[in-house]
């Protein structure tokens, strides 16, 4: 099927190099959960969050990592620039307070992707 497509493209295909369709399809990955229907009523209900890094370029203030904060309730997304992994805490703080301060509402519940 990808060959073929390929192939209708005008892209050369070498077989040896090739990755077939069954390959492709046992290596490819499914998410670990099926899709909520939770129906979230206020902000700070849930928080998403993850750590991303290191990156080849910095940032122009040095940072290689950043660290994403989403709300499930309206998907505003937040984001923080670290030059460390081990700054993720004290962004998390300092996210936790401005996010009080800016709705009135805390943080019920944080959900991660379990990384170091």
């Amino acid at each position: 099927m990808i060959k073929d497509a390929l192939n209708h493209c005008a892209i050369f295909c070498n077989d040896k190099l090739f990755f077939y369709d069954a390959c492709v399809t046992v290596k490819a990955h499914q998410l670990p959960f099926s899709l909520s229907t939770t129906v979230y009523h206020q902000p700070l209900e849930l928080i998403y969050n993850d750590i991303w890094g290191p990156s080849i370029v910095c940032a122009t203030n040095g940072a290689s990592y950043y660290i994403s904060f989403l709300n499930a309730y309206s998907k505003y997304t937040w984001i923080y620039l670290l030059h460390a992994k081990s700054q993720a805490f004290v962004a998390f703080e300092h996210f936790k307070l401005f996010t009080k301060n800016q709705t009135g509402f805390k943080i019920k519940i944080v959900q991660t992707d379990n990384a170091k």
